[in-house]
């Protein structure tokens, strides 16, 4: 399969193709204008992937990760290789199926609407996940795929990086067929783009037309992410965790309340496991609740993990570390042995443990209110039926309620003798 004619074989076409003109256009706002440009038809063949595309952001950082052997600007050093538009070809197809649309299957029935965008050097700006498709595609059954021997285009006048930026920006963020990216592919996404640009929060989001808060929480809690997989030794990996939005969300939330830093720790600790345990289900949701009987849940560790934390303080006294107040030594020393995997098990189970407790106790805390509320509701509307009564109010049953809520208050008044 051919990924891409040679830099020179592409200028010439894109050359002789800017000498015409076309009767097909295509409405696009580009350097701050809505235009018309001319729809050109071009051999599958011919473009390149753009290599800076936010949507691979995330799978190549993490295939890196994979290949020690390969330096940390692989998908930067050389734009015209083969072998990393062969790479990177093989990250786009394990893209073509996403939550919205397959595009395999969508471009089997269908032909190509919408054409790519590609630059002065025949780099595609948007629609790469869309070559990729109609290349795999052609190259499965040329006869079948016929109609995608040829590619619709139109080709951006020469320009800037930043306008190559900011057209990126806008076009990521429309709804068609493209599909929606990932969290993870997004933060990384931003992370590059703020890192390139060197520019704020602030006008990072003003640059993708989102809100200042929303980018800087996708940013933390990539930083979460990453220090998350790299403790687990896979640092980068982040297929692992493209479903795992909500706890990192939670993560980043609880976290920021927490003061003291050896909880803060054990709190970061726990959630790792409960990252870890996808079987757990429904266990992401308890990352709150973590937070909010963090202190009972320290407590219960203290208590199972109390061998080891000795073992902990021991070899800490034996070199004269974590010295100090005994309590926060000991926090410490806990922060210590629960960020060992080994204990993965006994913390989840101590988790839950105090999780199922502290609801038995807040069901049985609500019953105990439940009878005192009555009451005093009971008491409350009495008092204005007595404040209210006159010549004009309806008697008629009011001696049988009346009895019916002395024989109440006889029950409970036992009730008080017996159980108080």
């Amino acid at each position: 399969m051919i990924l891409g004619w040679s830099l020179p074989k592409r200028k010439q076409l894109i050359d002789e193709l800017c000498a015409t003109r076309q009767d097909k256009k295509y409405p696009l706002k580009f350097q701050g204008r809505m235009e018309q440009f001319d729809v050109y038809t071009i051999p599958i063949e011919m473009p390149k992937y753009r290599l800076a595309n936010g949507r691979t952001q995330a799978a190549q950082e993490e295939y890196i990760s994979k290949h020690l052997e390969l330096p940390e600007d692989y998908f930067e050093a050389d734009l015209e290789s083969e072998e990393v538009h062969s790479v990177q070809h093989d990250l786009l197809k394990k893209m073509l199926k996403s939550t919205n649309v397959d595009l395999i299957s969508f471009f089997q029935t269908n032909i190509q609407e919408e054409p790519l965008i590609l630059t002065r050097q025949g780099f595609v700006v948007n629609g790469n996940r869309r070559l990729c498709a109609l290349r795999e595609l052609y190259e499965s059954d040329k006869d079948k795929y016929q109609r995608f021997k040829y590619i619709d285009v139109i080709i951006l006048p020469p320009c800037s990086e930043d306008d190559i930026n900011e057209l990126e920006a806008q076009l990521q963020i429309k709804k068609d067929i493209k599909a929606d990216y990932s969290w993870i592919s997004t933060a990384c996404m931003l992370r590059k783009k703020q890192n390139q640009l060197n520019i704020s929060n602030t006008n990072l989001a003003k640059l993708y037309g989102m809100k200042d808060k929303d980018v800087e929480e996708l940013l933390d809690e990539l930083e979460h992410v990453d220090a998350y997989l790299k403790n687990r030794k896979k640092p980068k990996e982040y297929e692992n965790v493209g479903k795992s939005k909500y706890a990192f969300e939670q993560l980043r939330k609880c976290r920021n309340k927490i003061n003291n830093a050896a909880e803060k720790d054990i709190f970061t600790s726990i959630t790792y496991c409960i990252i870890d345990s996808p079987a757990q289900g429904r266990l992401y949701e308890t990352i709150p609740q973590v937070a909010e009987y963090l202190p009972k849940i320290i407590d219960r560790l203290a208590e199972e993990l109390e061998s080891e934390i000795s073992a902990v303080s021991d070899q800490a006294d034996r070199y004269d570390i974590l010295g100090g107040d005994n309590d926060e030594s000991t926090l410490e020393n806990l922060a210590i042995v629960v960020s060992n995997f080994e204990h993965q098990e006994q913390i989840l189970e101590v988790v839950r443990d105090v999780i199922d407790e502290e609801k038995e106790r807040e069901k049985d805390r609500r019953n105990k209110n439940f009878v005192m509320g009555r009451v005093q509701k009971a008491n409350t509307y009495l008092t204005e039926a007595v404040a209210c009564f006159d010549n004009n109010s309806e008697v008629n049953g009011i001696n049988e309620q009346l009895d019916a809520i002395e024989d109440a208050v006889r029950q409970l008044r036992e009730m008080l003798r017996t159980y108080a």
